[in-house]
């Protein structure tokens, strides 16, 4: 999760190995007041030392880097230790490299021939903690969670132990509620509620609300 943005301009790093792509999304990201670009990074490299040295708020990471996989580096990037929530920005990805990009961390995807107007709403968004994937995707990464461990793919993994008001939070991330609804709908501040979910991602271990969703449904936390 990306550290507090709340009091300063979002900082955002675009990698991706196509400079003309990058430096024209840069441009336009720009305008925005709230926004503060840091320098373009191209490969898997300059990303970690970029994202090490600038802290950014938000990374925009291409999943087809040249000789290196975005997921790989957003991995690195984000066991580090650098606070940072990272989008997948893809021409195309396919779900089972979705799936290695969530249980990576990352906040979610977009394709690259979203709207700006989307991008920038996205990139908002990303910085306060939020999922990015719409709840029909969610359902089919959840779905596809099932599959894998009913067939012994996954990893063995420690149940965590939840307090009941966590398993409501926890309930509620998976119907891809933000926490300002999570927040209304216990009855809760809007910073209770985000200690709340801050808990349940460190009893899973999870760098992002949504690998903390499918870790959960993976280890049957969600069932009924």
């Amino acid at each position: 999760m990306a550290e507090d943005a709340t009091s300063e301009r979002i900082r955002v790093l675009i990698v991706d190995d196509h400079l003309a792509i990058a430096e024209g999304l840069q441009a336009l990201l720009a305008r925005q007041p709230d926004f503060e670009m840091v320098e373009i990074a191209n490969n898997g490299t300059a990303a970690r030392r970029i994202a090490t040295e600038r802290r950014p708020h938000v990374i925009l990471m291409d999943q087809n880097l040249s000789g290196e996989s975005g997921v790989v580096v957003a991995s690195a990037i984000l066991t580090s230790g650098v606070r940072t929530s990272v989008v997948m920005f893809s021409g195309a990805m396919t779900q089972e490299e979705l799936v290695a990009a969530v249980e990576a961390g990352v906040s979610g995807y977009l394709m690259k021939t979203t709207p700006v107007v989307e991008i920038v709403s996205a990139i908002r968004r990303a910085a306060s903690g939020e999922m990015l994937l719409p709840r029909a995707e969610l359902v089919g990464l959840l779905q596809l969670g099932r599959e894998r461990v009913r067939k012994g793919a996954d990893r063995q993994r420690a149940t965590p132990q939840f307090t009941p008001r966590e398993r409501e939070v926890l309930a509620l991330l998976a119907q891809a509620n933000d926490v300002r609804h999570i927040a209304e709908s216990l009855g809760i501040s809007v910073n209770t509620a985000r200690g709340y979910v801050q808990q349940v991602l460190e009893k899973l271990g999870a760098h992002s609300r949504l690998e903390a969703v499918v870790r959960a449904n993976e280890l049957g936390l969600l069932d009924a």
